[in-house]
């Protein structure tokens, strides 16, 4: 039997956590498991790894003894927790979904570069099938109690591992040296025995390049998010920033386009160079559904758009326009348009997005930004550090004059 889906562990002890039961573990057999040729945790490729629930819901999570570094994960209220719908913390590829008789229904997603998770005490009802697929915040199966070892107890045990042999698998259920601490949204768990730890899961993106916000301030040529500074010393005045998936592995990457010197690049490489022309202005988006992200620009002089090697779309856009890209209807490819401040409309070819809706001085933004799937138009309006889409507030009292808004982190 593969170490991915070995038997569950067997109860050695069992405590109490705010009125739930949590477990401490050991392996079936009551032995570590065999040592094994140990390489190095890259910690650099750990994902942003998500809570694997929806974004906004209300949770809290802890865990005991040896169960660590595993955390239980639970609705807040407890009561909410039977039937909540499970989400993968990151892009990946569903490597394991099926029965163990511990376990119950387990889920294992394989996020690439040796990094996993793992989703046990699941229902039968919704689990994702092995070999899909997934975005960040797609749905993999619900909460239950499924298992002998869940101790009747709706809730998630949740791991995050390494696979430090290099198998192409990661062992769960029981102390080994391939589970990791487990990271939410880029904060570390270190020792959460005993505790609860309230929050609210910030797992709001659910498909492609429209993630969340964020901007690149030219003036400190550095990259922000909200509570996290992505990148530093990167990046020049009139760079014009982007956010997309370039390989097709599934998570954001940084990119700029420098008119000056018609060349593209991504942080510590040269992406293209000799294509785009001065006054070009840059978009990037899967436009032909193939899973990446790709490189394009609006020339005003001549109102076309290209991708390298082909006009996307002629003689359309005005030259006072500011593009953009997005999946507004949710098929997978993206399309272009344009907010014309003129007016304060905004555009997709043969349609109107919303009109009458912006102020001079806004700067665009699109994202999936209510995780249904669908880019939305959204803007940052610096004159008072605010983020609107239409009828919402994203956030406010964030950013600064000057900075460039983006999205996809």
């Amino acid at each position: 039997m593969s170490k991915n889906h070995k038997p569950f562990v067997t109860v050695a002890a069992a405590t109490v956590l705010a009125g739930t039961a949590v477990v401490t573990v050991q392996t079936t057999s009551g032995q570590a498991a065999p040592a094994a040729v140990a390489r190095p945790v890259v910690e650099a490729d750990r994902p942003v790894f998500q809570l694997p629930f929806k974004c906004d819901t209300k949770a809290y999570f802890g865990t005991a003894g040896s169960h660590a570094p595993a955390q239980d994960i639970y609705r807040n209220p407890f009561n909410d927790t039977a039937g909540e719908e499970v989400v993968a913390s990151a892009p990946g590829t569903v490597n394991f979904s099926g029965w163990d008789s511990g376990g119950g229904w387990v889920v294992q997603i394989d996020h690439g570069k040796g990094w996993f998770t793992t989703q046990i005490h699941l229902a039968k009802e919704q689990l994702i099938k092995q070999g899909a697929k997934v975005n960040r915040g797609q749905v993999i199966g619900l909460a239950s109690d499924t298992g002998s070892k869940s101790g009747g107890i709706n809730h998630v045990h949740y791991e995050q591992a390494y696979d430090v042999d290099g198998d192409g698998q990661v062992q769960w259920g029981g102390p080994n040296n391939e589970r990791q601490t487990v990271t939410f949204d880029g904060i570390r768990y270190e020792d959460t025995t005993g505790q609860e730890i309230f929050v609210t899961s910030a797992n709001c993106r659910a498909s492609g390049p429209s993630r969340g916000i964020g901007v690149f301030r030219p003036s400190a040529k550095a990259w922000f998010a909200p509570g996290r500074t992505l990148r530093q010393s990167w990046g020049e005045k009139d760079d014009q920033p982007l956010v997309g998936d370039w390989n097709g592995d599934g998570e954001p990457g940084l990119a700029i386009f420098r008119p000056s010197a018609q060349t593209w690049y991504t942080p510590g490489s040269t992406w293209m160079k000799n294509w785009g022309n001065p006054g070009d202005l840059a978009v990037g988006g899967d436009f032909n559904g193939d899973g990446k992200d790709e490189p394009a620009v609006f020339r005003p002089s001549t109102k076309t758009w290209y991708t390298p090697g082909k006009v996307l779309k002629a003689n359309w856009g005005e030259p006072k326009d500011v593009p953009f890209a997005g999946d507004f209807d949710g098929d997978g490819k993206d399309e272009i348009g344009v907010y014309r401040p003129s007016t304060n409309t905004w555009y997709t070819p043969g349609k109107v997005l919303k009109a009458n809706w912006g102020r001079s001085g806004d700067k665009p933004v699109i994202g999936d930004f209510n995780g249904d799937g669908k880019d939305e138009i959204g803007m940052f309006r610096a004159s008072t550090k605010s983020w609107y889409t239409p009828g919402r507030i994203m956030r406010q009292d964030w950013g600064e004059a000057g900075d460039l808004p983006i999205a996809g982190l």
